[in-house]
């Protein structure tokens, strides 16, 4: 089953961070736990689903309750449990139920709310969230745009479907040789792949736990457009994550600058996870 070909970007971010949390525990899976410590990083979601609800508290909480071990720094891929697998899939089911087209980051908290028996799940509800009053919220955000490049070409949704069945299988080097052909094919636009599939390609090397690879397509992405702030905050990740904390500190900034710049909600939202992720950097 293909689970992510209908996620945007920022709830394929959301995984790629709920797999970052698991790395920090030490865990074997990821767990819907890990999936709702990754939800703390949208803004948007805490202002407009959460309101309310105290994200240390949260934290904390999970803190307490999940076992620790050593931190797998080395580059791996983890796979989902039942228990965030079973989330995944109702966040889906929840998305058809409400004739959305893509799956966002409200869905996936309604999925955990819904797969009752995690302790993600009894968390949020002790908290006041039901399926019922997400449903009610949901309803009343405005009408999601498609994310860029939503509208693609038969090839290249052809290419992400069969790049996400390789990373639900675990196959992550082969999802990844697959972009590298797609990009590198011969007579084709280069430029305009990347543009249109980089963010991708960089969130799926994450995703499959390639930092490298990721580096290389942040950076080729700010070839050609250096102040895209996902990219930036994306390489920032990367190198931080690499041991490169000098440079991390000056993509930290670039970006900042970056989310500045823009002045709309993305912007905001970019500045909130550079909040997060890099709370010393200033």
């Amino acid at each position: 089953m293909n689970m992510f070909i209908q996620y945007i970007e920022k709830s394929r971010l959301t995984i790629v961070r709920a797999k970052h949390e698991a790395d920090r525990f030490g865990s074997l899976e990821i767990e819907p736990e890990h999936i709702l410590l990754a939800l703390l990083n949208d803004p948007v979601l805490i202002s407009a689903i959460m309101e309310g609800i105290s994200e240390k508290e949260i934290l904390e909480t999970i803190n307490a309750h999940l076992p620790r071990r050593e931190p797998n720094m080395l580059p791996h891929d983890l796979p989902l449990s039942k228990g965030a697998r079973e989330a995944l899939v109702l966040a889906k089911a929840e998305a058809d139920k409400l004739g959305h087209r893509y799956i966002r980051n409200e869905h996936l908290l309604l999925g955990l709310v819904e797969s009752r028996d995690s302790f993600a799940a009894e968390l949020l509800t002790k908290r006041g969230l039901s399926a019922e009053k997400l449903r009610m919220q949901i309803k009343a955000l405005p009408v999601e745009e498609p994310e860029r490049g939503a509208t693609r070409p038969p090839a290249e949704t052809d290419l992400i479907c069969r790049v996400n069945e390789f990373v639900s299988r675990r196959e992550g080097q082969s999802a990844l040789q697959l972009l590298d052909d797609y990009m590198g094919e011969a007579g084709q636009d280069r430029n305009l792949r990347m543009c249109s599939l980089g963010h991708f390609a960089a969130l799926t090397a994450l995703q499959v736990g390639d930092f490298s690879t990721a580096r290389r397509y942040c950076e080729e992405c700010l070839t050609y457009t250096p102040e895209d702030p996902m990219a930036l905050f994306t390489l920032a990740d990367c190198l931080d994550r690499q041991g490169e904390t000098d440079e991390a500190r000056r993509r930290v900034a670039a970006c900042r600058r970056a989310g500045l710049s823009r002045g709309d909600e993305y912007g905001k939202i970019i500045l909130r996870m550079v909040e997060i992720r890099f709370p010393t950097s200033k």
